[in-house]
């Protein structure tokens, strides 16, 4: 009992608004990096930390504490405390968004029942999890970035996309005479169009920066079984990362599953099993969002669920042409079906209240 009480005074203490944020200004500030540097103890924007140690550390404690509660003094959200003005340095986004992912990941793993459709309940802890950190990614894009590249790594992204890619790249290397080529050739476009923007948008993000002795975060994950729960671990941020996120969340996600499900005469239950989940839960995401935006007014509808429906739904139609075409067992099917039951719904309802609200469409 004494244990217990001295475990919980430590725990009370170690929240208090004193506690954390001389360690965050340990490891984060413009000072403690540069008289830190010489002995390699911490890291600045341009000089990530010789010895992780101590970050490592200091960020574990913190993903094993956290709540909803007591987020706001647990996370590093002051702005002092960043090395640079606009976000945090690009080492620190890769390795937070590495510790975290493994954080969660063993999560998913000690508890299967989170491996179903993302919901709250009883025994899943990763949405509250989840919303905990909500307040420093919708303040660190870069953040939020490398935790799409560390996903999209584990699903084994780039080689999904590679032949789109490469397509691209070639298209963007053309050397006749652009006038010269057919109306439809990708090669009319400008080389700084098809790289700089479109590029971007079919591959899954880079990391920030590069962790060198890191987590070893991509080992154990890539068997069947690990991948079903990186996929959990991409349907919970999905439904549960915060609004400011959802314009890059929603690309990334659109994008692999529409990779997902190109048929190069390999597309095997493991890629219909990782659109499949992408698509229901966006359709979750997008009926949680409208029921709570549809009294807000035209800006609120038209910026999340109107605009992402079509994508959705012509991803959907080709789930729903891959479905009827193969022999999928039992548990891929039927996360098959509740991708398509869900997007019918949202599609219903989408529909039913632009055509109670026609205001909102002028």
């Amino acid at each position: 009992m004494a244990l217990l009480m001295a475990s919980r005074r430590r725990g009370c203490r170690e929240t208090r608004d004193g506690y954390w944020a001389p360690k965050w200004r340990r490891l984060l500030s413009i000072e403690g990096n540069n008289a830190a540097v010489a002995c390699g103890t911490a890291g600045t924007d341009r000089e990530p930390p010789r010895d992780y140690s101590e970050f490592d550390r200091t960020v574990r404690g913190m993903l094993n504490r956290i709540s909803t509660e007591n987020a706001p003094r647990l996370l590093p959200l002051d702005p002092g405390l960043r090395v640079t003005c606009e976000d945090c340095p690009p080492w620190l986004a890769s390795r937070f968004a590495e510790l975290m992912l493994t954080s969660y990941l063993r999560v998913i793993h000690t508890s299967r029942g989170a491996r179903g459709l993302a919901t709250r309940s009883a025994d899943n802890v990763l949405p509250e999890y989840l919303e905990a950190v909500s307040p420093l990614l919708a303040q660190s894009p870069r953040l939020v970035e490398a935790l799409l590249a560390w996903l999209g790594r584990l699903l084994h992204g780039h080689v999904l996309c590679w032949p789109t890619a490469r397509l691209l790249l070639l298209a963007s290397r053309e050397k006749r005479d652009r006038a010269t080529l057919p109306g439809h050739s990708l090669g009319r476009l400008p080389p700084e169009l098809l790289q700089g923007r479109i590029l971007d948008y079919v591959a899954p993000p880079t990391l920030p920066a590069s962790t060198d002795g890191g987590c070893n975060l991509t080992a154990g994950w890539g068997m069947a079984d690990g991948q079903k729960d990186v996929v959990a671990v991409l349907a919970h941020l999905i439904m549960f990362a915060p609004a400011t996120s959802w314009p890059h969340i929603s690309a990334f996600a659109f994008s692999l599953a529409e990779n997902a499900l190109v048929d190069r005469g390999e597309l095997g239950e493991g890629k219909v099993y990782l659109a499949a989940s992408i698509l229901a839960h966006v359709a979750q995401r997008l009926d949680r969002t409208s029921g709570r935006t549809a009294s807000v007014g035209k800006e609120a509808i038209l910026t999340d669920p109107v605009q992402d429906l079509g994508p959705l739904s012509r991803l959907t139609s080709r789930l729903c042409d891959v479905a009827r075409g193969a022999r999928l067992s039992g548990f891929v099917g039927s996360r098959t079906k509740a991708a398509i039951d869900h997007v019918q719904r949202l599609q219903e309802k989408l529909h039913h209240f632009m055509a109670q609200h026609p205001q909102l469409l002028q």
